[in-house]
């Protein structure tokens, strides 16, 4: 896992950037706050401004100017745009789940880490929202990650090619419903149910096997309701020989208000899948909580270290 130091003086010289500037083009131009954001990111890419108004093309550009000779690395973009998507959010009565908790991102690479040994690997978040979540994960992540994204909503499809153009990573968002994306094999997908409809997870789940290698892995957050689903049996019976369930681990109570969740480990079964003789399960303490989470971390680290398993690597090695 990468370990970035994070300068918290510069994530809130860049986020003043971005609120300053998307706050500009509301006052001015009437502009949604969001798609002043993405405006703001695309001015910053281009070092360049254009509006019909000239006195404010020039306050947006000294904003950018302001940022002249920082070096910012990528998780401190990544939290500077994520505290001005949730500043948006609430600015346009938009509720925030659909930015995943950054906690979450950095803990997905270390189950990663632990489930993959190799240098590099594709990952689709197929309802990518913001983008905090795959953008948390790929940053922390030691191998070099190719990131593709995909969302219905042409609001989020519009914050996460942003995210990810600022972050240098390649932009492969797509605007579409997942259920109608095709032609791609990832090594990993990794995504955020929550706010989805319990009987379209089915459907979802269903669908993503076909867009993940053998014996590779769906890493997700859901909502625990999800296991109580009348439908769950069914649903299982139906996919028993397309995903194995790899792991629950219960996040903390304190992560969300609105409802527990967990993350949902599945791997999808191949020909050289090796089924675990034990369901991994445990529960997260309070991420600020450095004893317990040192101590959870351990018994985690014992089971991937004890348990058979099928690993992901290089050329099946």
């Amino acid at each position: 896992m990468v370990i970035h130091v994070v300068r918290e003086d510069i994530v809130e010289k860049l986020f003043d950037v971005f609120d300053q500037s998307a706050s500009l083009y509301y006052e001015k131009l009437k502009m949604p706050y969001l798609d002043g954001l993405v405006k703001t990111c695309e001015n910053i890419l281009a070092n360049s401004v254009e509006t019909e108004i000239e006195e404010l093309n020039l306050e947006l550009q000294d904003l950018i100017n302001g940022l002249e000779g920082i070096e910012f690395n990528k998780e401190e973009i990544r939290k500077a745009f994520q505290y001005s998507c949730l500043r948006g959010l609430k600015h346009q009565g938009i509720s925030n789940q659909m930015i995943t908790p950054e906690s979450i991102g950095i803990f997905f690479s270390y189950l990663v880490n632990k489930l993959y040994d190799v240098k590099s690997l594709s990952i689709l978040d197929p309802l990518v929202g913001s983008g905090n979540l795959l953008a948390g994960l790929a940053n922390n992540l030691e191998q070099e990650a190719m990131i593709f994204g995909v969302d219905s909503n042409y609001e989020y499809y519009k914050l996460s090619q942003a995210l990810m153009g600022m972050l240098d990573y390649q932009e492969n968002i797509f605007y579409q419903d997942i259920l109608s994306f095709e032609n791609l094999e990832a090594d990993l997908i990794a995504t955020d149910f929550s706010g989805i409809d319990e009987k379209d997870i089915f459907q979802i789940i269903k669908h993503l096997s076909l867009l993940l290698k053998d014996n590779c892995f769906l890493i997700s957050v859901i909502d625990n309701s999800f296991f109580d689903n009348e439908l769950i049996k069914e649903f299982i019976y139906e996919v028993k020989d397309i995903w194995h369930f790899f792991g629950m681990i219960v996040l903390p109570e304190t992560l969300f208000k609105a409802s527990r969740k967990s993350i949902f480990i599945l791997q999808k079964i191949g020909n050289d899948f090796i089924r675990p003789d034990k369901f991994l399960v445990t529960d997260l303490p309070d991420f600020n909580d450095e004893d317990k989470m040192i101590k959870v971390i351990s018994q985690l680290n014992d089971w991937f270290k004890n348990t058979n398993f099928y690993r992901v690597r290089d050329n099946n090695e």
